[in-house]
């Protein structure tokens, strides 16, 4: 698979953790690589590029060294829009993210997830769910390694999970998973698209080159996602939701056939129940036992921070969802449960129109808001005649959320916010509530 790069001349734009690996890759394979940053990477980054022996352009773009280039390998974060990408457009140079380079390096097949809410609790629960197979099975992309790195290692029957970002799949062309998944589409990402229907089609992208033979799977109630199927995919598509997955009397069916009952999925919240039925549909077409999948689907309590269950807690079920930074995540998160919510929220102030919040509120019995957005927050809660508190910190939050509850109740922290104003990140955030909860535990029972 290396010898398509021998003595060809690629640029690798971006020294993080994912471009390093693929000028590795592409070095060792024989490529002319050069490696560029538009900033100073920090010395562990400098220090394993010179180790490869390298050539590399620190703290600028030029657009010169087009002229030493055959193709570009980018960081996804890097905009289209910068003069040295216009310009290889200009010049059809291929600009390809490290997502092309790992397919083009394994005969192994891909089982690929995107979407722009729900995909790395589905891609976890599907590698969970692979396990069980007789194929190994590996997690790669922005939850696992560099997916060049996996590939490179893995063999021809492996399977590879990948979670793929609009970022990611801007640059693919010859990408064919054996399994995909476009789970929903919502705004997101519009500053580096430009606008929705970019964003959308770049979603999109992830089913350029699948056959009627590989397992499409698309949520059929969202027009958008249907909007992004090739017409001729379209009669082979699978879909959760309603249709070949779907909850009847309170069972998770597929194609008719019961799995598991809703109540006992260790995975909480309505939206996580859409994840559980498309990752059923994604792991078809691999056989896996039917009594590893109840076990998993028994015991997966989701991904840290991402509607991540903590389990009873003095009577009330507590979720961790620091990852939820917008309205959008926290709206799928409020919707995802029947019982009494008290709703912990607030962060960084970034100006956001929080109204669009207010359809998720019919189950919230409390709003306990704290940080630089807790008055705003609070005036959302009393437009709807729910009692609404303000404190300072998320210590003070966890404290009154317990006092505002009572056993039966779900007690979800979703902050609709970034967290950069008392945190340096959502994880950070997230860790620090689960801290409290169980110091609160602890100390009360």
């Amino acid at each position: 698979m290396e010898k398509q790069w021998h003595s060809k001349k690629v640029l690798v734009l971006g020294a993080a953790k994912s471009g390093i690996a693929a000028a590795t890759y592409l070095h060792h394979a024989g490529a002319d690589v050069t490696i560029n940053t538009g900033n100073i990477p920090p010395e562990d980054e400098q220090d394993k590029i010179q180790a490869l022996g390298i050539r590399s352009v620190f703290n600028e773009h030029p657009v010169g060294l087009l002229n030493e280039t055959e193709v570009i390998v980018k960081n996804p974060g890097i905009p289209y829009q910068i003069p040295l990408l216009q310009e290889a457009i200009s010049r059809e140079i291929p600009i390809y993210t490290e997502v092309e380079l790992a397919y083009l390096a394994t005969e192994a097949d891909f089982v690929a997830i995107t979407g722009s809410n729900g995909k790395t609790t589905t891609t976890t629960l599907v590698y969970e769910l692979l396990k069980g197979g007789k194929r190994p099975v590996h997690l790669a992309g922005n939850i696992g390694f560099p997916a060049i790195e996996v590939a490179a290692d893995a063999k021809t029957d492996d399977l590879i999970v990948i979670e793929l970002s609009s970022f990611q799949l801007m640059g693919v062309e010859s990408f064919h998973p054996r399994s995909a998944a476009l789970l929903n589409l919502s705004e997101a990402h519009l500053d580096y698209h430009g606008d929705f229907d970019s964003y959308a089609d770049a979603k999109g992208n992830l089913f350029r080159q699948m056959t009627r033979d590989d397992q499409i799977v698309v949520k059929l109630t969202d027009s958008e996602v249907m909007k992004r199927v090739p017409a001729h995919l379209a009669p082979n598509t699978f879909s959760f939701e309603r249709g070949d997955a779907s909850v009847v009397d309170g069972w998770v069916t597929v194609r008719g056939e019961r799995v598991i009952r809703v109540n006992e999925l260790a995975l909480g919240g309505a939206h996580n129940v859409e994840n559980v039925l498309a990752a059923l549909l994604l792991v078809e077409p691999f056989d896996i036992p039917k009594a590893h999948i109840e076990r998993v689907l028994r015991n997966f309590g989701g991904v840290a921070h991402r509607t991540e269950s903590l389990g009873d807690v003095l009577g009330r079920a507590v979720y961790n969802d620091s990852k939820a930074t917008n309205n959008v995540a926290a709206e799928a998160a409020l919707r995802g449960f029947d019982a009494p919510i008290v709703w912990l929220c607030g962060g960084l102030e970034r100006g956001a129109d929080l109204s669009s919040l207010v359809p998720a509120l019919s189950n919230v019995k409390a709003v306990v808001a704290y940080g630089e957005t807790k008055e705003r927050f609070k005036e959302l809660g009393e437009s709807q005649k729910i009692p609404s508190f303000t404190v300072e910190t998320l210590t003070d939050a966890v404290a009154l959320a317990f006092e505002q509850s009572e056993t039966g109740d779900i007690i979800l922290l979703s902050p609709a916010c970034a967290s950069w104003d008392q945190f340096k990140t959502f994880e950070e955030r997230g860790e620090h509530f689960i801290h409290l909860v169980r110091a609160y535990e602890e100390a009360n029972r």
